[in-house]
């Protein structure tokens, strides 16, 4: 006979609850993000509401215009260090409204972006994840767990599943801000070799999850 599982924890159980009303929050925001995104696109000289469908070949002109909407927060505004433990450090700006993922780890706290551009990311997000989903039958979104891997870096966080391996948008369109940032900030030093982003990001991105 197989080895019995040990019952959860009333921690787990409380993470597990906690990790399913965070998503639940994270959906709900959905709508406002990308309506802000499409207005913000539309009166910015990019794509027009019509023509962001969450089809394939927006992705392109959508990131097109959104590379030269991304800002760094100014160096003199006031940062709060936060100490969540096992969750991470991180610095949340002082005031200002930032995205419901913002601080949930550490790894979701990219201050240096003011609150504009987080917001930015977030919308960019939500339709990354939306065209996914629309394009890939089975695909989702759900409470990230790994059957494995008892510290999974996405552990409890949300993710798109049923796209081939499971992953955390945001932490994806993080990624692809960090080469923005070389857009945004040509001459700051770049020991990783970090390229500059072109418009082809989310599709590449695309098409290795949904191709």
């Amino acid at each position: 006979m197989g080895r019995r599982r040990k019952p959860p924890t009333t921690e787990q159980l409380a993470a597990a609850a906690e990790a399913d009303e965070f998503l639940q929050r994270y959906l709900a925001a959905a709508p406002a993000s990308l309506d802000r995104l499409r207005q913000w696109s539309a009166t910015t000289g990019g794509p027009r509401p019509d023509d962001l469908d969450l089809g394939r070949d927006s992705l392109v002109p959508l990131l097109e215009w959104a590379i030269g909407q991304f800002r760094l927060r100014p160096e003199d505004e006031a940062l709060d260090f936060i100490d969540k433990g096992d969750l991470g450090r991180y610095y949340q700006p002082r005031g200002g409204t930032q995205p419901v993922w913002y601080g949930r780890t550490g790894l979701h706290a990219p201050h240096w972006w003011d609150d504009d551009t987080l917001a930015l990311i977030d919308g960019l997000t939500h339709y990354f994840a939306g065209a996914v989903i629309r394009a890939v039958p089975g695909a989702r979104w759900e409470v990230g767990h790994h059957r494995e891997l008892k510290r999974w870096v996405h552990e409890n966080q949300p993710v798109i599943s049923g796209a081939g391996e499971p992953f955390e948008p945001v932490q994806g369109m993080f990624a692809v801000a960090s080469r923005v940032y070389r857009n945004v900030d040509p001459d700051r030093p770049n020991p990783n070799g970090v390229r500059p982003a072109t418009g082809l990001e989310l599709l590449e991105w695309y098409d290795a999850v949904a191709g």
